[in-house]
């Protein structure tokens, strides 16, 4: 079987990548229990302003070129 080479993304699609992972990361984080008790609705707010972060991220157009190809690869 052949081995598929993955593109190297540049230093910009990298970035927006890794922020993503910390974003994905923390919106996972909240369903941990924290130090202090929380209501609802503040845990519904931060998981809404994380993932709107991440759609923000995803728009970037060198982010979604690099993952087209990434996808191309993997069909």
């Amino acid at each position: 079987m052949k081995q598929t080479e993955i593109p190297r993304p540049s230093d910009a699609v990298l970035t927006r990548l890794a922020a993503i992972a910390v974003r994905v990361e923390e919106l996972m984080a909240f369903d941990q229990p924290r130090n202090k008790p929380v209501g609802l609705t503040t845990i519904k707010n931060d998981r809404r302003r994380s993932v709107e972060q991440v759609l923000v991220l995803l728009t970037d157009p060198e982010l979604k070129n690099y993952l087209a190809k990434v996808r191309t690869l993997i069909r």
